[in-house]
């Protein structure tokens, strides 16, 4: 009776991670399809073209079901690192145990404590390693299809490092008396420093590269810049120089037509006659004034693009089948309205950026040609944009924060590379990996966020 017990307790992590990793998978596939059939439905189709649609669906959901199932897959992937590690934590514990008499008996506690960390590194290590091997086992052509995963744990493993060395030096510094409202602030602003610098990288590459970015994310991105592609192809080719001002390169009829779609004098648009860009054009003939502009960016990003996606989100814990607290309901509408004053910050600041680089500082404080600054206005608007994470709470900030970091490490690396480097991943994967799951064990709090919880759930007995 003891036995099964003991081997239930065992299992009852690799079925907690298997199912998470199921849902994973599940959730945004079925979600996508219900969606497109909700689509089709309010469309004008006909009902044997509906029929066919959910019949086509049906077999995409067995398809989906089937896929879940296969070895190489995430959900199995979770289930074999979990069972892995499981096996691998034991094997190492005992085989670097050691029974050696110390001089004192804190030396001797510091010595086992370290080991049992490195026990717990090692196991986690090569369980993750086996565990992506397992998820490109069945990889066609160049390697890379786990990358994602990679920078994720990466991203982990390097917040927990920092964050432990930053908290043994404030520690250090609060017992000397040196500790400071400038080093407070430090870690106060850490995270949005590093969504600032992350999100900058990917407005950069969706400006100018966005092979690098995953599909729908470069439509979430244009989705609320609302700009159109003729302005941001323009900006494009004043960075590679096909666009210069006061010489004829071919390159008016790209802006001509945008100024006349938008009723602007068409002059406007041509290089040769108009230095620089005329800010109404850049405003999309909204108004004159940069500050008006921005401010307009800002109300429609907040209330009439991302208010009615945060609101619809944030309402999702009340389909429980309970009553709804008001207070609940309150904080809910709350930090639907704070995301959304984040969303409509971050495009409001990014136009204002580029504003104020082309017309109102630049051109007084930057001896710089008109077409360098156009050059610079990009850059200071993708640092400028990012600071709009200040308008969440700090809890949010770190998980948005992990959410982007991955992401804009994803568009500097190459997507797709040769099969023979795939050991460096691997290795960088394991080592990041090692590092979360040995935290998780011995110092749990450290591993932040939503994650951190799922995570020490999951592996839970």
């Amino acid at each position: 009776m003891q036995t099964g017990t003991l081997r239930g307790q065992a299992m009852t992590p690799i079925l907690k991670a298997y199912g998470v990793g199921a849902l994973s998978h599940l959730t945004p596939r079925i979600l996508g399809l219900a969606f497109a059939q909700i689509r089709r439905g309010r469309g004008k189709q006909e009902k044997n073209g509906r029929r066919e649609g959910i019949v086509t669906d049906a077999i995409q959901i067995v398809r989906i079901l089937r896929q879940t199932l296969e070895i190489h897959r995430f959900p199995a992937f979770c289930g074999f690192t979990v069972a892995l590690r499981s096996v691998l934590q034991p094997f190492f514990e005992r085989l670097i145990s050691s029974n050696t008499a110390l001089a004192s008996d804190p030396a001797r506690e510091c010595v086992l404590q370290s080991r049992k960390i490195f026990a717990s590194f090692s196991a986690g290590a090569l369980a993750a390693a086996g565990g992506l091997q397992l998820l490109n086992s069945k990889q066609k052509g160049d390697a890379g299809r786990t990358l994602d995963l990679t920078l994720f744990a990466l991203t982990r493993a390097i917040d927990i490092i920092v964050g432990e060395l930053w908290e043994k030096r404030k520690e250090q510094r609060k017992r000397s008396g040196k500790f400071t409202a400038a080093e407070a602030s430090i870690g106060y602003l850490a995270d949005s420093a590093v969504f600032a610098l992350s999100s900058g990288i990917i407005m950069y590459a969706w400006l100018y590269s966005r092979e690098r970015l995953p599909s729908s994310y470069s439509k979430q991105i244009t989705k609320f810049a609302k700009a159109d592609e003729r302005l941001i192809e323009a900006l494009r080719r004043i960075r590679s120089g096909e666009y210069v001002y006061g010489v004829d390169t071919g390159q008016a009829h790209l802006l001509e037509s945008y100024c006349e779609d938008i009723g602007l004098p068409k002059a406007w648009g041509d290089p040769s006659q108009s230095i620089p860009i005329p800010c109404e054009v850049v405003h999309g003939a909204y108004s004159k004034n940069c500050e008006i502009f921005a401010l307009s960016r800002f109300w429609q990003a907040t209330w009439k693009t991302a208010l009615p996606i945060y609101l619809g989100l944030n309402m999702l814990k009340f389909l429980r089948p309970r009553k709804p607290d008001a207070v609940a309901l309150l904080q809910a509408l709350i930090g639907a309205v704070r995301s959304s004053a984040f969303i409509g910050s971050f495009i409001g600041l990014f136009w204002y950026g580029v504003c104020l680089t082309r017309t109102r500082l630049g051109p007084k404080f930057l001896p710089l040609s008109p077409l360098a600054l156009d050059n610079l206005c990009i850059k200071v608007a993708c640092v400028l944009c990012g600071w709009s994470i200040l308008a969440e709470n700090r809890r949010r900030r770190t998980e948005i924060m992990f959410f982007v970091a991955p992401r804009a490490l994803a568009t500097i690396l190459p997507r797709k590379y040769d099969p023979k480097y795939q050991w460096i991943e691997t290795t960088t994967f394991a080592a990041g990996s090692g590092i979360i799951l040995s935290t998780l064990k011995h110092n749990p709090t450290r591993v932040r966020g939503v994650f951190g919880k799922l995570l020490g759930k999951i592996l839970t007995k």
